[in-house]
C-alpha cells in the first residue's frame, strides 16, 4: 500500500516543479537532478543547495500564510523528493535526498506543517522507518531518535518480570484511524480510565483521531503519541515486550520475526521509544530497546511469577525454523519418529525461550513423550493438541493469583458457550448483532450450528485436555464460555479472508491493586457471557471490568490483551 497512494500524483507534480525555482538561481547543470549524484563533489553540492533552497522557500511561504491544503503539502513533498520515481527506485539517489531532507524545511515551521509533510513522506516507497526516525528528529517532531536508544541484546540486561498480575503503571494502545472512529475510541478509553483513574494511558494514533482526542486527553490521563501515518496494526502486545531492565529502566524487547500483513509492526516498539514524552521517559529511567534473537508471539504465552506457560503451537514458528520447514509436518505425527523429531525441536525452542524470558517454560497440556503410552495413544494425543492450532493461547487460558498464593486457571469451554447461546433471548442476540454488524436473518440458528462445527469440536477436545492437565499441576481450574462467529454472518465482509472470530472472555489483563486482584477485558455484547465471566472471576476473588469493545479488532481475532501492552511496577 505504501507508495501507491501518492507516487503518481508526486510524479506529475515533480515535472511541473522541475523548473519552478522561485527566482533567478545558478543552474549548475542542464539536469540539476542528475547532478545531485555527480562524482564531482562541488557540482553535487551546488545541485543539492539548489533543491534545498527551492523546497525551503516553498515551505516558508506556506508557513507565513499559516494554512495549506493537502494538495499543497503533496506539492511540497514532490519538490523535496526532486524526482519521486528515482527516489523510489534508485538507492543511491534516495540516500542523497535523505541527506538533504532535514534542510528542506525550517524546523521553526509550524508543527502541523512538519507533521503533515512527514505523514505524506511515510507513505512513499523507500522512505523506511530509519529515514522517518532521522527526519522526525531533525524537524523536531519527536523527543529522541529510536536509533539512539537501541542496545545490543543481552539476556542479563532483563530484570525478571514482577509477579503475575503486578500493578500496572501504564497501558499502551495502538488505535489507528483507519481501524477505529472517534466515538468508539472515546467510549473505550473513558471506560478504561473509569476503572483505573490513576493509570497512564499511552495511545499511538494518527489524524483525525489525534485532533479528536486532544480535548479529552488530560481528563482521561491519556498521552497521545503521533504515529505519523505509519501503518501499524491495533495489536501492540504481539510485537514487543515492555519490561524493566536490570538497571530498573523500562526496556522494550522487539521480536525478530515478521508477521505477514503486519510487517510494519516491527517498528511499533521503537515508535513508542522515540515518541514517549520526556517526563515519562525520565520517570521510566530512559527507556531503551533491543531486538530479541528468538522468535516470539506474546499472545501465545501466559505468565506466572516464575514460569512462562505455552502450548506446542506457541513454539510453532521457531520449531519450523529449527526443522527447516515451512509448515507443520502433520503427516509425520502418525509415526513415533515423526513425533519425536517434532518434540526434540520443541525442547530446543523451549530452552531458548526460557533464556529469552528468564524463567522456566512449561506446557499447558501433556506431551506425547516416548514411554507415555503406545503409539496409538501418542498419535491421539497429538491429534487432540492439534485442536488448539490457529488460536492465540491467551484467548483460551488465563492465569490469576489467588489470595492463598496459589495460581488459578480459567480455561475456555466450548460447551459453556453453547449453553450461553441457547439461553440468550432475542433481545440479547440483537445486542450482539448490532455491536458486530451481523446479518439479522437466521442469526440464532446460524450461530448455534457454528458451535458444533468440526473445528469447534476439536477446540473443545484441546480445551478439556488443557483444563485437566492444569488441574493436575495443582491449579484451581474454572471454565469460561467461548463462542465462534462465522465471518460469513457479517454484513460487511470487505477485506476479510479468515473464516471465523472468537468471543472469548479469557483474553484479559490482570493486576493486583491494594484492594485485591482486578482483571480487565472487552465486553462481547452477549449479556449471558459477560455475566458468566464476571461470576467465574469473582469465584476466585477477582473483579472483572469489561469495557466497550473495539469491535473491528475482535472481528480480526484481536482480544483485549492483543490490543494492549503494559508496563508493570
Amino acid at each position: 500500500m505504501r507508495g501507491l497512494r501518492t507516487l503518481g500524483a508526486l510524479l506529475a507534480l515533480s515535472v511541473v516543479l522541475s523548473g519552478a525555482a522561485p527566482g533567478p538561481e545558478p543552474n549548475p547543470s542542464p539536469d540539476p537532478a542528475r547532478a545531485l549524484t555527480s562524482p564531482d563533489p562541488e557540482l553535487a553540492k551546488q545541485a543539492g543547495d539548489l533543491f534545498v533552497a527551492r523546497a525551503r522557500d516553498r515551505g516558508l511561504a506556506l508557513a507565513r500564510r499559516g494554512h495549506w491544503t493537502p494538495g499543497e503539502v503533496q506539492t511540497l513533498v514532490a519538490l523535496q523528493l526532486v524526482d519521486p520515481e528515482r527516489f523510489a527506485a534508485e538507492e543511491g539517489f534516495r540516500r542523497r535526498i535523505l541527506d538533504l531532507l532535514p534542510r528542506m524545511l525550517d524546523r521553526k515551521a509550524p508543527a502541523a506543517l512538519r507533521g503533515e509533510l512527514l505523514r505524506e513522506l511515510n507513505q512513499i516507497r523507500g522512505f523506511d522507518f530509519a529515514a522517518s526516525d532521522r527526519l522526525a528528529h531533525a524537524w523536531g517532531l519527536i523527543p529522541r531518535q529510536a536509533a539512539g536508544r537501541q542496545v545490543a541484546y543481552n539476556a542479563g540486561d532483563q530484570r525478571a518480570h514482577v509477579v503475575i498480575a503486578g500493578r500496572l503503571a501504564a497501558s499502551v494502545y495502538s488505535l489507528p484511524s483507519f481501524f477505529f472512529d472517534l466515538a468508539t475510541v472515546d467510549a473505550f478509553l473513558s471506560a478504561v480510565h473509569a476503572a483505573a483513574p490513576d493509570r497512564t494511558l499511552l495511545v499511538l494514533t494518527d489524524e483525525p483521531l489525534l485532533s479528536g482526542l486532544a480535548p479529552r486527553a488530560k481528563q482521561l490521563n491519556v498521552r497521545l503519541l503521533d504515529n505519523f501515518g505509519r501503518h501499524y496494526s491495533p495489536w501492540p502486545r504481539d510485537a514487543f515486550r515492555l519490561i524493566h531492565g536490570r538497571d530498573g529502566g523500562a526496556l522494550v524487547v522487539v521480536r525478530p520475526n515478521l508477521q505477514a500483513g503486519r510487517e510494519e509492526d516491527e517498528n511499533l516498539g521503537p515508535e513508542l521509544v522515540r515518541g514517549l514524552p520526556e517526563d515519562l521517559d525520565n520517570a521510566w529511567g530512559k527507556v531503551s530497546w533491543m531486538r530479541a534473537p528468538v522468535p516470539f508471539h506474546n499472545g501465545q504465552i501466559v505468565f506466572t511469577g516464575g514460569t512462562a506457560w505455552v502450548s506446542l503451537h506457541s513454539l510453532e514458528t521457531y520449531i519450523l525454523e529449527i526443522l527447516g520447514l515451512d509448515r507443520v509436518p502433520v503427516e509425520s505425527f502418525s509415526t513415533a519418529a515423526g513425533i519425536d523429531r517434532y518434540l526434540a525441536a520443541a525442547d530446543q525452542a523451549t530452552r531458548e525461550m526460557g533464556e529469552l524470558y528468564g524463567r522456566s517454560v512449561r506446557f499447558v497440556h501433556p506431551l506425547p513423550r516416548a514411554g507415555s503410552g503406545d503409539l496409538a495413544a501418542r498419535v491421539d494425543l497429538m491429534r487432540r493438541i492439534g485442536g488448539g492450532a490457529g488460536y492465540d493461547l491467551d484467548s483460551l487460558v488465563t492465569l490469576v493469583p489467588r489470595q492463598d498464593g496459589r495460581v488459578a486457571a480459567l480455561v475456555g469451554d466450548v460447551a459453556a458457550g453453547r449453553e450461553i447461546l441457547a439461553r440468550s433471548s432475542p433481545a440479547e442476540l440483537e445486542t450482539l448483532r448490532r455491536g458486530f454488524g451481523l446479518e439479522p436473518a437466521g442469526l440464532a440458528a446460524a450461530l448455534a450450528e457454528a458451535q458444533r462445527s468440526p473445528r469447534m469440536n476439536s477446540l473443545e477436545e484441546f480445551l478439556d485436555l488443557t483444563a485437566r492437565h492444569l488441574a493436575g499441576q495443582g491449579m484451581d481450574v474454572r471454565r469460561l464460555p467461548v463462542l465462534t462467529v462465522p465471518v460469513a454472518l457479517l454484513q460487511d465482509r470487505s477485506g476479510l479472508s479468515h473464516s471465523e472470530f472468537l468471543l472469548t472472555w479469557n483474553n484479559v489483563v490482570a493486576e493486583t491493586r491494594p484492594d485485591g486482584v482486578h482483571a480487565e477485558g472487552f465486553s462481547y455484547l452477549l449479556p449471558g457471557g459477560d455475566e458468566a465471566a464476571r461470576a467465574a472471576f469473582a469465584s476466585l476473588g477477582v473483579q472483572l471490568d469489561l469495557f466497550p469493545p473495539l469491535a473491528r479488532s475482535i472481528v480480526l481475532n484481536g482480544g483485549y490483551r492483543c490490543a494492549s501492552n503494559q508496563l508493570r511496577l
